[in-house]
Formats: structure tokens, sequence, C-alpha cells
């Protein structure tokens, strides 16, 4: 009589992509740290990891860093959600209607082909220095990626899922509901991917402009008082916020497209 081995259980996969993403940090902060030591670069023009550490560390103790870092994260999901709203609708509408794609579509890419930092001061001149002006350039960022992934979406499903839909006799929001909305969701899932990016962007460029609070206003005091390891302790701190939304987006599609990994 054998005995059967119990097949061997691999690293779970989130265990795996966090230790290889450390892996990366470590490799980057090294060569951060050797380049500096190595060429004297002068603190001014570049802190090595310790200082813009200590100088983290130092905001957080003087209360400077929480605040900040909560108003921007917070900046980045409202305008990322309403983004999301905003482009979803949009994009139906454009699917949908022919009218809406001959005179709307048109000026929204030419919104979008503007220059956003031309487009900010106009803003900040229309809604003031404020939140208003700020989310305004956030969901101007983060709206398209995802009205152009639901009309692709919608685009992409096949004209014999329409005639089902109707032999069952399926009422327009169900049929969205069962069919278009799951249908559409890779394409919607990668326009999210884009948008949380987008948002990040946008509250960084509307904060550097015109904010008073926010990781881009403490970008704005670090430059302005000639604080590099702030600045760079700001950036690095809204590019973790960005990443941090690309990861929660990344774990949502594994569990929305568990049929394409499973089939």
């Amino acid at each position: 009589m054998t005995a059967t081995l119990a097949p061997r259980r691999g690293m779970p996969p989130v265990l795996k992509h966090l230790l290889v993403t450390v892996a990366y940090l470590v490799v980057i902060v090294g060569i951060w740290q050797v380049y500096v030591t190595a060429a004297d670069v002068p603190i001014y023009l570049l802190p090595a990891p310790d200082a813009v550490w200590e100088s983290m560390v130092g905001m957080a103790q003087d209360g400077l860093l929480w605040g900040n870092m909560l108003y921007t994260v917070r900046n980045i999901v409202i305008g990322f959600v309403g983004g999301v709203l905003i482009g979803t609708v949009l994009g139906y509408i454009l699917w949908a209607s022919r009218w809406a794609r001959e005179i709307a579509a048109p000026y929204i890419v030419v919104l979008q082909a503007a220059p956003k930092i031309a487009v900010a001061p106009l803003l900040v001149l229309w809604f003031g220095l404020g939140f208003e002006s700020q989310m305004a350039l956030i969901l101007m960022l983060s709206f398209f990626p995802m009205m152009v992934s639901m009309r692709l979406g919608l685009e992409s499903i096949s004209s014999d899922v329409e005639t089902l839909g109707r032999l069952l006799n399926m009422g327009r929001w169900r049929y969205f509901r069962t069919v278009q909305l799951p249908g559409s969701m890779p394409e919607l899932i990668s326009g999210a991917k884009i948008a949380i990016i987008d948002a990040m962007t946008g509250a960084f460029l509307a904060e550097y402009i015109s904010a008073q609070v926010g990781l881009g206003y403490l970008m704005v005091l670090g430059n302005s008082s000639y604080n590099t390891p702030m600045l760079i302790a700001a950036v690095l701190l809204t590019v973790v916020a960005g990443l941090a939304g690309f990861g929660l987006i990344g774990l949502a599609e594994k569990r929305l497209l568990r049929w394409r990994t499973n089939r």
C-alpha cells in the first residue's frame, strides 16, 4: 500500500505580488542611495532616501502630513467615482444615440484634447480657489477613459445576444443590468485603471496650482522653501496613493472577471 503525497501548495498570489513589489522598491531605493553617495549629489538637487524619510516622519509628527494626505486621497476618490459615473452614462448615451454622437462627441474630444495645464487657470477663474475648481479638473481627466471604455464595451456585445434579449422580452434596464454591464466589464475595468491614474494627476495638478492644502500644496511649499526632501516626500506619497488605487482596481478585476481566468 503506497501513500499518496499531498500536492505542494505554492505561495499565495497576493503574498507573492507583495514580495515582488517590496523587492522592486528595495532595488530602486538602493540604486538611489548608491547614486547620491557615489556622485556626491547636493541635498538641494536630490536628497538621499534617509533624508526624505526623515522629512516624512517629521511632517507626520508635526501634524503636517496626515491632513494634507487625507485631503488629496479624498479628492482622488471623489473625482474617480464621479468620473466613473459620468463617463459610464455618457458612454451609454453616445452608444445608444446617433444624434448624441454627432452633436456632443466632437465637443467632448476637443475638451479632452485641450492641455489641462492651460485649462486649470480658467477653472480657477470660473470656480475660485477651492474644492470646486479642483474637482472640475479631476473630473475632466477621469471621465474620458470611462466614456470610451463603456462605448467600446457595449459595441463588443454580439448582435445575437441583443436578439436573444428581445426574444426573452427583456426590458431596457434588465437587459443593461444582466447583459450589457457584465459584458462591458473587461473594458470598464481597463478604463478604470487609466481613470484612477488620471484622477491622481488631476488632484496633484489642481492642488499644485490653486490649493492651500493637500500633497500638491506640500510640493509647492517644499519648492518655495527650498526644502527638497519635503518636495520629494510629497511626490512619492502622491504616487503611492495612485498606485494603491490601481492595485485596488486590480483586485476588483480578479473578482469581477474571475470567469475569464477559469475558462
